[in-house]
């Protein structure tokens, strides 16, 4: 019975108009109707990004394999993970030394580690990921630049065991806070760090990690990296693995959660809200200026 229904909650999802499918699934997921037309809440504003006029970058900077290249060209080679392999199918044998990720670069959570050579392993990798390449990222969570990437499989070289995430949430070049995911595949849980590095009193979707969380090594230079790749525009999350040799790039986010993930307090939605609204409001004030001077 409840795949039944969830079945079909995600056709009707799919049948309604773009934004009012996103505004059912909102309700369903944080218990009230959004306002998308003057969006308050990090999550309205989520949603509102959603139906905005098309960015055509963000393609490019949601595909796991082009944007490495555009992050290298602005802040250098070194801060990111090689692509060891690229196709649309996987080879009978893997092409690389192990250990190495298999990814899809067209979805978030489509990846598989590969420790050590088993070829029954192999084989059921290579049918799942023709089934990733073969699906649509959640046509109705309408995060579109997803499904305007060329699908392709990426391996990567494996930079570590149970890694902590460093999340950066950027608002037209600015830090606000990072966001730390501890656990992810065994006890997932989640915490926030201002820019000094104190606890920040909110959740979202996850409990606190137990006890303080060290800061970074590379804190510093990851708050450089972010700030740089996230100027011009009004959110982006970007993510860092803190090494030993250095930072490393994960990936750039317009959408954490598809804007359905519950704050704890509700107060630090509405934070985040705020920060986003004033960020977009600068970032449509450079926009004139730049007009202007073009005019000019």
């Amino acid at each position: 019975m409840a795949n039944l229904l969830r079945a079909a909650m995600r056709l009707l999802y799919r049948t309604l108009p773009p934004k009012q499918s996103l505004q059912v699934q909102y309700a369903k997921a944080l218990g009230r109707w959004p306002d998308l037309d003057n969006p308050k809440t990090f999550n309205e504003h989520v949603q509102a990004f959603k139906l905005a006029p098309r960015n055509p970058l963000l393609p490019l900077l949601a595909d796991k394999v082009q944007v490495k290249e555009w992050v290298a060209e602005r802040v250098g080679r070194d801060v990111v993970i090689p692509t060891l392999w690229t196709g649309k199918v996987l080879p009978a044998t893997p092409p690389c030394a192990t250990p190495f990720v298999v990814k899809a670069n067209h979805s978030s959570g489509w990846n598989h580690f590969v420790r050590a050579v088993d070829p029954a392993e192999w084989l059921t990798l290579r049918e799942t990921s023709k089934e990733w390449l073969a699906t649509d990222w959640y046509p109705y969570l309408h995060e579109w630049w997803y499904n305007e990437i060329e699908r392709l499989l990426l391996i990567e070289p494996m930079i570590g065991e149970e890694l902590n995430d460093y999340k950066f949430f950027c608002f037209d070049g600015e830090v606000k806070v990072v966001q730390v995911d501890g656990g992810r595949f065994t006890d997932h849980r989640r915490s926030f760090y201002d820019r000094d590095w104190k606890l920040q009193p909110f959740e979202l979707a996850h409990d606190l990690i137990d006890g303080d969380v060290p800061r970074p090594r590379h804190f510093a230079r990851m708050i450089e990296l972010a700030e740089t790749l996230s100027t011009g525009f009004a959110f982006v999350r970007i993510d860092f693995y803190d090494l030993e040799a250095g930072p490393m790039f994960g990936e750039m986010t317009f959408a954490p959660g598809a804007g359905f993930e519950r704050f704890s307090p509700d107060s630090a939605d509405v934070m985040f809200g705020d920060w986003w609204k004033e960020a977009a409001q600068r970032t449509r004030r450079d926009d004139r200026q730049d007009l202007l001077r073009v005019a000019g």
